[in-house]
């Protein structure tokens, strides 16, 4: 794929993927150029821009440097050499195939580890089900809150791609497909960390002079894409066990709800009013029943006890007249 320049003080030309990518040094990350400028430098004793002062005691040492009147350094350094050449590129159309997959442990399911990825033979484009490729714009767009092309294109941005696959691993159906999500996380609020950019030199091969270079500042786009995601799956173990200990904490619910309204709330002495409806006291009435049971048990046992003597008595006059009547008998 190639991108041309919009504008430049050099004339337009285009520039290749590998251009805009330099460097692909991390996996998973991608740099987009926007911006580009060259500058051709040679050796010489010039002010370094890099390198600020107020004195000479700020620059380098032993090397003969000096503060300048505009406070920077000069001394042996890469000076700058004619003019600059700035190219601004529409690199927002540019096409990125990003492959993302995720594997969820066997004990979600039962059996064996499910696997999900989108399409890893051919590029499908966003939004169409299971994309795997999409526009530096389309990215930008997907940002919480959205961003623009040619808010970042300028100094650039750093931009976090999260595939976020969110699925059912005991489903039938055995499928799941990933949701975008992108935030920037460069600092917007500080100017000096804002955006993202950095430079390099390309040296002259061969036979060219090696006291020449050309500085290439690039500002762009960063990306970085990771894969996350959460796995799901019925428990009936867990169904069980929240049902039961959900049951268990209903018995408490009236307890709680009573302790509250009686000893909480403002209005708690209207609560206990019609809560609890309060009688006489039957303490007097209950003492005096039980003095007269004992009344009654008391004149039971003397009544028994009576009745038991008038029985002795009985029985010693029977015994007295079966005597009397066997003496006269012995007499006739």
């Amino acid at each position: 794929m190639i991108a041309d320049a919009l504008s430049g003080n050099s004339g337009k030309r285009y520039f290749s993927v590998e251009e805009l990518t330099y460097p692909g040094l991390e996996n998973g990350n991608v740099f987009i150029t926007t911006k580009i400028t060259y500058q051709e430098q040679k050796r010489g004793v010039c002010e370094d821009q890099t390198m600020q002062c107020h004195s000479n005691d700020d620059c380098s040492k032993d090397v003969g440097a000096e503060c300048s009147s505009n406070r920077f350094c000069k001394e042996p350094s890469w000076c700058d050499q004619g003019q600059q050449q700035v190219y601004k590129l529409d690199s927002d159309q540019v096409q990125i195939w990003a492959k993302s997959s995720i594997q969820f442990s066997k004990g979600l399911s039962g059996g064996e580890p499910s696997f999900y990825a989108n399409a890893l033979d051919k590029p499908v484009l966003y939004p169409a089900p299971n994309f795997n490729t999409f526009s530096v714009r389309d990215i930008l767009r997907a940002c919480d809150p959205p961003v623009q092309f040619e808010e970042v294109s300028e100094l650039g941005a750093a931009i976090e791609v999260q595939f976020v696959w969110n699925c059912q691993v005991d489903h039938i159906a055995h499928s799941c497909e990933p949701e975008i999500h992108a935030r920037r996380v460069d600092n917007q609020m500080d100017e000096t960390t804002i955006g993202f950019g950095f430079f390099h030199a390309e040296y002259g091969v061969g036979d060219q002079d090696p006291d020449v270079r050309t500085k290439a500042s690039r500002n762009g786009i960063r990306f970085y894409f990771r894969t996350i995601g959460n796995g799901r799956a019925v428990d009936p173990s867990e169904i069980i066990f929240k049902l039961s200990t959900g049951g268990a904490l209903i018995g408490f619910a009236p307890i709680i709800a009573d302790v509250i309204m009686l000893n909480c709330f403002k209005l708690s002495r209207k609560y206990r009013a019609r809560k609890y409806e309060v009688t006489e006291d039957l303490g007097d009435y209950f003492e005096g029943a039980s003095q007269v049971n004992d009344m009654k048990n008391a004149l039971t046992g003397e009544f028994l006890k009576q009745a038991e003597d008038d029985d002795e008595d009985d029985d010693y006059n029977d015994e007295e007249h079966e005597w009397m009547r066997r003496f006269n008998e012995d007499e006739d």
